[in-house]
């Protein structure tokens, strides 16, 4: 999964009040992983740190990350559905 916007997500972090450790053990990642994101080091990640991010910053599937090929972007769909249905009930 590639990141869409380094500042999106520095954003998402601040509107959130949480610091960049915080993201990092809620998502069960580790501090280096969510701050080279942060940082720009890193431009990309697994499909799992993707969405783990995004579901502790409370933004949609896809948000945050887009999909660098057609299995992660299949695979993103799927769980973007699934998310969707679980919160109507």
């Amino acid at each position: 999964m590639r990141l869409r916007n380094r500042n999106l997500l520095v954003d998402r972090i601040e509107y959130a009040e949480i610091s960049e450790r915080e993201v990092a053990r809620r998502a069960g990642l580790s501090h280096s992983t969510v701050n080279h994101l942060l940082t720009g080091r890193r431009h990309t990640c697994s499909l799992s740190t993707a969405l783990a991010i995004e579901r502790v910053l409370d933004s949609a599937p896809g948000t945050l990350f887009a999909a660098d090929s057609v299995d992660e972007r299949s695979l993103l769909t799927d769980y973007a559905r699934s998310v969707r249905l679980t919160r109507r009930r």
